[in-house]
This record gives C-alpha cells, sequence and structure tokens, in this order.
C-alpha cells in the first residue's frame, strides 16, 4: 500500500488542506473516546491551531496516488531534539504501512538536522499505538502526569538519532 503513497513537505500555507487534515486527526482519534483519560487533545485541533503549527513546525503529508492527503505527521523543534505531535492516518487505509512511512521520513528529517532524539507521548491505554513506535525503534523513556490527574496517564518515548 506505502507504495502508491508520495510524502510531501509543503511550503505554502494556501496550498494545505487545513480543513481535511483537522478531518483526518479526528477520524484517526475517535477510537480512544472511550479508552482514554483525560480525553485526546485531537478532539480539540483546529485549522487555526494546524495554521499556527504550520507556521513554527514541519509538516509532512501523505498522499495517495491521485494527490489526495491521507495522513499527515508534524515535527516540532525542542532544542537538541526533535518532537513528533499528531501522526494521524485516514482510518480507511490504517495497516498499509503509511503511519511507518511517516514516522521514518520525520526521523530522517530529524536526523539531518541534526537532533539526537525524537520524543512522542502516547496514552498509557493505547497498547497498539506504544507498539507500533517500538517497532519504529522508540523506547519509553519516563512517564508522565496530565495536570489534575494523580496517575501516569502517557510514557514519554524516544528513539536515538545521532550515531544510529
Amino acid at each position: 500500500m506505502a507504495t502508491n503513497i508520495k510524502i510531501t513537505t509543503p511550503s505554502d500555507p494556501t496550498l494545505v488542506p487545513f480543513g481535511r487534515l483537522v478531518d483526518i486527526l479526528q477520524a484517526a482519534f475517535a477510537d480512544q473516546d472511550d479508552i482514554v483519560d483525560p480525553p485526546s487533545s485531537a478532539k480539540l485541533v483546529d485549522v487555526v491551531e494546524l495554521k499556527w503549527r504550520f507556521s513554527r513546525d514541519q509538516l509532512f503529508l501523505a498522499q495517495d496516488a491521485a494527490a489526495r492527503v491521507v495522513g499527515q505527521i508534524w515535527v516540532e523543534d525542542v532544542g537538541k531534539d526533535a518532537y513528533l505531535y499528531k501522526l494521524a492516518v485516514d482510518p480507511a487505509l490504517k495497516g498499509g504501512g503509511i503511519g511507518k512511512l511517516l514516522v521514518e521520513t520525520a526521523c530522517d528529517y530529524a536526523k539531518k538536522a541534526g537532533k539526537d532524539n525524537m520524543r512522542l507521548h502516547v496514552r498509557i491505554e493505547l497498547v497498539g499505538n506504544v507498539a507500533f513506535f517500538e517497532s519504529r525503534g522508540f523506547e519509553v523513556a519516563g512517564e508522565g502526569i496530565h495536570d489534575g490527574f494523580e496517575r501516569t496517564t502517557f510514557w514519554k518515548m524516544a528513539r536515538r538519532l545521532s550515531g544510529s
């Protein structure tokens, strides 16, 4: 499946289908509604936030053979490291290798930019997501607690980029 996918890095915000990106994010994270507590912040993402992120972060889009956007991942510069934000693939195409392709593209980008590690957060309840990122070379590097909670609510994961 992923062989028909092209990864692009748009530089012109007028060419980015921000509404489509919001739709993909909300659809990709919808199955978490009854699993994670607190609810996913993806439910609150809107076009305004994505336009702000576009002005600051690096966006990678996955497009099918018809140039339709089917996935996204954002890379935030956090000093010596980079941070993955909101990997999302159209749920109809889940399991086709698009997520792997997006993660590897983002990690290659960060490595070429001289970053030491790629970091991300994964909710502890999402064991399939943890396993996915472990299969991409990430390891649990710590735990985090959302405001208002007294228990661990997410894992901090990292993948070494420098020297790899």
